[in-house]
């Protein structure tokens, strides 16, 4: 399975458990992680016009909200 694959499945994954969860803060940073899998899957089939290796970071922290689209 290609990386790119694999971050789009995660992606995925992420939006559905959005879409089931029921705790505002949850879904708001399942959003936010199928958010940047999708950008490093499209990032790693160079359909991107950037790159930026710092994209998708690991959270070391709780989230506390998402101010993006829901």
């Amino acid at each position: 399975m290609s990386s790119a694959i694999y971050f789009r499945s995660l992606a995925a994954r992420c939006r559905t458990s959005a879409r089931d969860c029921r705790d505002h803060f949850a879904k708001e940073e399942f959003h936010r992680l199928a958010h940047e899998f999708q950008t490093k899957a499209d990032q790693l089939e160079g359909s991107t016009l950037f790159t930026d290796p710092g994209s998708l970071s690991i959270r070391t922290e709780p989230a506390r909200g998402f101010a993006g689209e829901h």
